[in-house]
């Protein structure tokens, strides 16, 4: 290669920190039931002012978000793996270089900022980051 050296890209994840989140329609009592049944404890909480919930999970650095639905259905089982990365710019070109479709980056101030894609099946992954957007 003419003395270049190519540098493999590689998809900006923190390094343990991963989680799958599920839509719920009453938080408080979704936390309960994490809580009383499992005994996972809550990292963050939002309330359902912000309808978010976080919980560890029993492996290190694994999460179960709890995302209150306000309106229309949800159907049971089916929830969204969540990447937790470093570089939320870096993560959509490197999947973007890989032909992979993402939405455009939606930044909640003070909260998140976050992108969504799919996997091969059309599957939701979220792809998130700390909040680009501060007050």
């Amino acid at each position: 290669m003419n003395g270049e050296t190519t540098m493999k890209k590689e998809f900006p994840s923190k390094k343990d920190s991963i989680y799958f989140q599920y839509n719920v329609k009453d938080i408080d009592r979704a936390k309960k039931f994490y809580t009383d049944i499992f005994g996972f404890e809550i990292t963050w909480d939002g309330g359902t002012e912000v309808g978010w919930c976080e919980l560890a999970l029993p492996v290190k650095g694994v999460k179960l978000g709890l995302n209150l639905k306000r309106e229309g259905e949800i159907t049971p089982g089916s929830g969204v793996l969540t990447f937790d990365v470093t570089d939320l710019d870096a993560a959509k070109s490197y999947l973007e270089d890989k032909d992979v479709k993402t939405t455009d980056i939606t930044d909640i101030p003070d909260m998140v900022s976050y992108f969504d894609m799919c996997d091969s099946e059309g599957n939701i992954i979220q792809i998130v980051t700390e909040p680009r957007v501060k007050s």
